[in-house]
């Protein structure tokens, strides 16, 4: 059980959620273009000037240096700031859902990946096998030891559930629409997302992502944003169904959202 308390742990947390996105940031721009992660260390896309570490402070450096390069004024975009600020948010939601300890850790890894993978799938339309071998890795080490709470046999099922579904959903989409619907870049994700929800969790995050990729997708049509034959990267729903899941627990082991469901309708 921690003993810290929550005004240290959380400010501490939120800085080390911070600069786990300005980590992201770089997976995020460089894993597509298989550029090494290590090094070089970070510079300016337009000048190659490396940055000093006083202005690559996570969040703070973006508004010190108003939003541009120090050398060739080039402005930076505001999304390396909105990264690792909301990096820094669920860090501090899990851990406020649940605890400091290693099922908080396991989920963590998770969150971390999600975010890599909505961002690498929205500019490039793919999910980097990498990603979905990490979070295997994640589960051989998580479900054995019940760091993430799912049993086995749970674990299993809703791997097999959650994939098959994308699958078979993405085999009716090409009959019909004759193009490829659901990328098996998701497919293989929705192993690592069954794995560590288990049956009825998969079942909730499936649908919480068609929601909300039908509710954006409506929003794009009416703002004339979204053309006919645009494509659009599923990914980003994924992460964000599984995450509100997640991040919906009861402080007695439910969820917030089934436990309405069925009150409602039992």
């Amino acid at each position: 059980m921690n003993t810290i308390p929550d005004h240290i742990v959380i400010p501490f947390l939120f800085i080390i959620g911070a600069s786990f996105g300005s980590f992201l940031n770089t997976v995020i721009y460089r894993v597509p273009e298989k550029i090494s992660i290590i090094k070089p260390g970070s510079r300016c896309s337009s000048c190659k000037t490396p940055i000093r570490f006083k202005d690559n402070i996570p969040i703070l450096g973006y508004f010190l240096l108003g939003g541009k390069c120090r050398h060739c004024s080039e402005p930076f975009t505001l999304r390396y700031v909105l990264i690792e600020a909301l990096t820094a948010i669920m860090t501090v939601w899990l851990y406020l859902t649940y605890g400091l300890n290693e099922t908080f850790f396991m989920y963590l890894v998770l969150t971390y990946l999600l975010i890599a993978i909505t961002f690498v799938d929205i500019d490039h339309f793919i999910i980097p096998n990498g990603f979905v071998l990490i979070g295997l890795g994640a589960l051989a080490v998580g479900i054995p030891t019940n760091w993430i709470p799912v049993e086995w046999e749970d674990a299993v099922s809703g791997a097999f559930v959650f994939a098959g579904f994308l699958f078979t959903i993405g085999l009716i989409g090409q009959f019909i629409l004759r193009k490829e619907s659901i990328g098996f870049g998701d497919v293989k994700l929705g192993l690592v997302l069954g794995g560590y929800l288990g049956v009825e969790y998969s079942v909730l995050a499936l649908y919480l992502s068609f929601a909300l990729a039908a509710i954006m997708v409506f929003i794009m049509l009416g703002g004339k944003i979204l053309k006919k034959n645009s494509k659009i990267p599923f990914g980003p729903y994924l992460a964000g169904g599984t995450l509100i899941a997640i991040l919906t627990k009861t402080p007695y082991g439910g969820n917030y959202i089934l436990n309405w469901y069925y009150s409602t309708m039992f």
